[in-house]
């Protein structure tokens, strides 16, 4: 019998699991997609299998990858696009109109070609000097917040790849929307596509940016996982290591995971881990019990709980010190929300209510208040670092996208975690909106 590793079956790893699993409304539509010459976007929550689809579906020969940080501008995601290309650029001495900084590009072309046809209006052409009777440059003058430029030296260079733009979220809020505007550009003048993968769940972001991007962007929910694919995807481990997860384990493990893949997957792992299964077993071998899904979901909420300790800290300090403090008090809404409501979303009206009855101000406070924070909870985020994103507020819901933090939630009392935001109530009360 052949062994396989438990880290290529269960777990979260670099690359795609053994265990991954196709989902008809997610894959096919993906698939379906991709030829229809369209901009992508695949959202959802964190760790729920973008990237895996991405890997799965797609050769690597057939994409270029930029990962995106903090700090980006346009210039610098563009300047990666190009090094991705493998466009030879540098910096030019001279200006782009606003004061900026120009790039000059060079394009190879080889002899024979009707190059001057197929870049006319360019810079000068110039011959190598190792070999002039075989290849002639193409010098490039670009700007690089001009998508044309870019669009202009990518088709010179007969680029014809999928462009991946992976953690999309990272980006401010401001340069996002720049470059919904520049994806018209880039559908309009060119078949250069973008496969877009951001953490969050609003369907239409980049239409919301930008509403010319109407029918030009499809949007997939990669956070799309019912029970019956979760339990596929567990199952599918068992031939693979020679084991069997009780049924009733099995259905712990999922409904402990709030529909959230990557914890499946890191749940089997330590389960697998507890009883020592590294590889395939020579022996069929039962693995696990509820004991062991308790000590694994502990086990990951004392990883995680400095960082989320430090996540709600920075939180409920927000943009800046205000009169109502309101994020340390959207903070408090959302330790009084039942985990299942948070999963799903809570509405404004709803932090609000909760708010309303226990605020020290509730007098003056209104609704307005409440919204215009929540409008800014990407902003804050992105202030104080804190990634991957564990909130996102869209169509008028407040959503927990880190399914992490929903386990560390549930493992801490109401009075542990007040204290943790620096509030303090003595009445427990149950909503139900």
């Amino acid at each position: 019998m052949k062994k396989i590793d438990l880290s290529d079956v269960y777990g979260n790893t670099r690359g795609i699991p053994l265990t991954y699993k196709k989902r008809e409304e997610v894959d096919s539509k993906f698939l379906h997609e991709l030829s229809r010459n369209k901009h992508i976007v695949l959202h959802g929550g964190s760790k729920q299998g973008k990237s895996s689809l991405r890997k799965f579906h797609l050769k690597k020969e057939d994409y270029i990858l930029i990962q995106c940080t903090r700090g980006y501008t346009l210039e610098s995601l563009y300047e990666q696009i190009l090094k991705n290309a493998e466009i030879d650029y540098q910096l030019s001495l001279q200006k782009t109109i606003k004061g900026g900084i120009r790039f000059s590009a060079q394009i190879e072309a080889e002899a024979g070609v009707p190059f001057l046809t197929k870049a006319k209006g360019e810079g000068g052409i110039e011959k190598s000097n190792e070999d002039p009777q075989t290849k002639i440059y193409k010098t490039f003058d670009i700007d690089p917040n001009e998508p044309n430029d870019l669009v202009r030296v990518l088709n010179a260079n007969s680029f014809n790849k999928l462009i991946v733009l992976e953690d999309f979220h990272y980006l401010e809020e401001e340069l996002q929307r720049k470059f919904a505007f520049d994806l018209k550009v880039f559908h309009e003048t060119s078949e250069i596509t973008f496969l877009i993968v951001g953490v969050w769940l609003e369907s239409n972001r980049l239409t919301v940016f930008n509403g010319d991007l109407s029918g030009r962007v499809i949007n997939i929910n990669v956070d799309l996982w019912t029970y019956n694919d979760l339990k596929e995807l567990i199952e599918s481990g068992f031939p693979l290591l020679n084991i069997k997860i009780p049924d009733h384990v099995t259905k712990m493990i999922i409904e402990a995971s709030n529909e959230n893949v990557g914890l499946v997957q890191e749940l089997c792992y330590k389960i697998c881990e507890k009883q020592k299964i590294w590889e395939t077993q020579e022996d069929y071998t039962f693995v696990g019990t509820n004991n062991m899904v308790i000590e694994a979901l502990n086990s990951i909420t004392n990883e995680m709980a400095s960082r989320y300790q430090t996540f709600m800290d920075k939180f409920c300090e927000g943009l800046s010190i205000t009169e109502f403090e309101m994020y340390r008090w959207i903070m408090f809404a959302i330790i009084k929300t039942d985990i299942d409501k948070l999963r799903k979303g809570i509405s404004s009206n709803s932090i609000y209510s909760i708010i309303k009855q226990y605020h020290p101000k509730k007098e003056q406070l209104q609704s307005t208040h409440v919204n215009q924070a929540l409008d800014r909870v990407y902003k804050v985020q992105s202030k104080h670092k804190l990634q991957p994103y564990i909130l996102d507020f869209s169509h008028d819901d407040l959503y927990v996208v880190d399914a992490n933090f929903l386990v560390y939630l549930e493992s801490k009392s109401e009075k542990e975690l007040f204290k943790t935001i620096g509030i303090f109530v003595e009445e427990k009360k149950e909503f139900d909106f």
